[in-house]
């Protein structure tokens, strides 16, 4: 029996899955980690839908960011979410889980994980979340510009001087900012795509097998 929660990461196909060891010898399971790879669009419904509540719990988890309270799902549970799911790939992501990760849990007390590979896997995330964001920001910034594009033409066309700004907007100043920012993650995206993710994870996994 562990005298205190042991924290461990493993990847499956690339997604990284965070476990936990409780002081009596039981495994949890980050929840939001499952669900993304079982196909659950809201991990909160999900869980609240299939899990049961005994074997559901907050943890205070080291990230990349510090500290942070997940929801954790204990094995029971585990198994809820892999029935419910439709999708192809739970089947084996459960023989994944239940025929090589709790048994290497429970023999040595976690997983064992290459460390360069769990921090490429969690650069591969922050350059999804990354590459979502910029296009989010990529939308926001168009349509400011068009917003002012239309403006200025019922402007000029009209000849409305009272409604003329008198000095820039500071909201069109931010978005002029703003493209400089894009300017630059754009770059960043460019340098580090997934795919050069996926390579750098495979070199890993190389260098590890001599």
């Amino acid at each position: 029996m562990t005298t205190q929660v042991q924290f461990s990461t493993f990847n499956f196909h690339n997604s990284p899955v965070r476990t936990i060891t409780d002081p009596k010898g039981e495994i949890w399971f980050c929840g939001t980690d499952v669900c993304n790879i079982l196909g659950y669009v809201n991990p909160r419904d999900a869980i609240s839908k299939h899990c049961k509540v005994g074997g559901v719990a907050k943890r205070d988890t080291p990230t990349t960011s510090g500290n942070q309270e997940i929801t954790f799902i204990n094995e029971p549970n585990l198994y809820r979410l892999i029935i419910k799911s439709r999708k192809p790939e739970a089947e084996r992501f459960e023989a994944w889980v239940f025929e090589e990760v709790l048994p290497q849990i429970r023999k040595t007390g976690s997983y064992s994980q290459n460390v360069e590979e769990i921090r490429l896997l969690e650069i591969t995330l922050k350059v999804q979340m990354l590459d979502n964001l910029y296009y989010m920001a990529k939308n926001a910034s168009e349509l400011c510009h068009q917003y002012r594009k239309m403006m200025n033409d019922i402007i000029n066309t009209l000849n409305i001087e009272y409604f003329r700004p008198s000095k820039p907007d500071y909201k069109y100043q931010l978005v002029s900012e703003m493209q400089f920012a894009l300017d630059d993650v754009e770059v960043i995206l460019k340098t580090h795509t997934r795919e050069q993710t996926a390579k750098n994870i495979e070199l890993a996994r190389l260098r590890r097998s001599f």
